[in-house]
């Protein structure tokens, strides 16, 4: 069976697209604790744009749903591949249009291969939000497309534009499309033709891929090998098989699959990474063979689907940013002094602080450090298995959130020593 075929991706539809959806009202007074992105390179100030973006275009279906993916320069009418191609594109991303219940079926779209390999083969749709596809955060308007030797190469930019005029531009993408021999089309992933210029080692049941300028690091590669040992005894798990894609920095691994711009781009270049938990990958940037971090979310985001301190727990284990939990502990206590207005009894609206330490992740980690002191791993899975904030620190602590900002900044103050 193809591991992309329409039942499967049936099963799985959008992954938290409904919940998302379900929750619209919700997310206007509270962001901090839903599910986004496992994205660190994207701050939470990012994350919140998107969230927002998503919303707005969910809250106008029928008029997107129904609007025609335009193109911006004329394309020659009397140039039927060029034609048939774009209109494969289109076609393709009209799938994604709000509204839509499920995944396309991949079949009719990427090589049998790709179908085989992957359950999702095209490693752009959730490389900007793992939540949220990339071809749903804003409007797709097809910029241009050519030959380029046996292949069509179409760029795409999604952005949004509010109702003063301003346009937000949440991603460009390439597109590559190959006339089959039956005539039909298909995508040819941008990874596939950059692959000349990577390589690929495995080591135990990961397989890394990187740029060919990388000198491949065993010692790092050993050192991630016996934190995963570690985490899947303490768990009780069983080893996954991980394709780990990295490189230097960050947009080297967008470029790599296949972005102009994303808008996590920008700002100095710092580790930050994202994880797939449908094809179980990782692609990461700044540690090279050994971000802990994705992987955690890889073992146990799907022990815990609906646990608000998914990020908390990747962040307690792995860091965040190229830090520990320390490290971040340490410059929250320090900003927390430095701005005594801000009320953590209203955590939601401490959602940025700056491009080194997400404050919410932060609070996250703390929680997931506090209870592994007190009962080790039994102490986590507990913590784990509550469905909001409020619930786990009432439960945990005797804590309504109108004494939230008192406990927290204690807490802050006495792990960052």
């Amino acid at each position: 069976m193809n591991k992309c075929d329409t039942n499967l991706t049936k099963d799985n539809k959008y992954p938290n697209y409904f919940l998302f959806r379900s929750k619209i009202n919700q997310y206007f007074v509270s962001f901090s604790y839903c599910i986004l992105s496992n994205c660190q390179a994207v701050c939470y100030k990012i994350k919140y744009i998107i969230t927002t973006l998503f919303i707005v275009i969910l809250m106008s279906l029928s008029h997107l749903a129904q609007a025609q993916i335009s193109v911006n320069n004329t394309i020659d009418p009397t140039d039927t591949e060029l034609n048939n191609a774009v209109h494969f594109l289109q076609q393709y991303l009209a799938e994604f249009a709000p509204g839509k219940q499920y995944m396309p079926d991949f079949t009719k779209y990427w090589p049998a291969e790709d179908c085989q390999r992957y359950r999702i083969p095209d490693k752009m749709i959730y490389a900007v939000n793992s939540e949220i596809p990339t071809y749903m955060l804003g409007r797709a308007r097809i910029l241009y497309a050519k030959p380029e030797g046996s292949l069509i190469h179409a760029k795409v930019m999604f952005s949004h534009t509010d109702s003063i005029g301003n346009v937000l531009v949440t991603s460009i993408t390439n597109h590559y499309i190959s006339k089959q021999a039956d005539g039909s089309y298909k995508f040819i992933s941008p990874i596939q033709l950059q692959d000349a210029t990577w390589r690929s080692t495995q080591y135990g049941h990961i397989a890394y891929h990187y740029p060919s300028y990388h000198k491949f690091d065993k010692g790092k590669t050993r050192q991630l090998a016996g934190k995963i040992a570690t985490l899947e005894k303490e768990w009780q798990l069983q080893p996954i098989d991980i394709q780990y894609y990295f490189a230097d920095t960050r947009e080297e691994i967008d470029h790599y699959r296949g972005f102009d711009f994303t808008i996590s781009m920008g700002n100095r270049d710092k580790p930050s990474g994202i994880s797939d938990g449908i094809d179980n990958g990782i692609w990461c940037a700044g540690l090279g063979e050994d971000y802990f971090h994705e992987v955690v979310h890889l073992y146990l985001n799907p022990l815990y689907p609906h646990a608000p301190l998914v990020e908390g727990l990747a962040v307690f284990y792995g860091g965040s940013l190229g830090h520990d939990l320390q490290w971040h502990l340490k410059r929250l206590d320090t900003y927390l002094h430095q701005h005594p207005e801000i009320d953590l009894n209203n955590i939601d609206n401490f959602y940025y602080m700056d491009n080194y330490t997400n404050p919410l992740n932060t609070i996250q980690g703390l929680m997931c450090l506090m209870a592994y002191k007190k009962d080790g791993t039994t102490g986590l899975k507990r913590t784990m298995n509550y469905n909001t904030f409020f619930a786990l620190l009432k439960k945990e602590y005797g804590i309504d959130n109108k004494s939230w900002n008192t406990f927290l900044r204690d807490k802050i103050a006495e792990y960052a020593k």
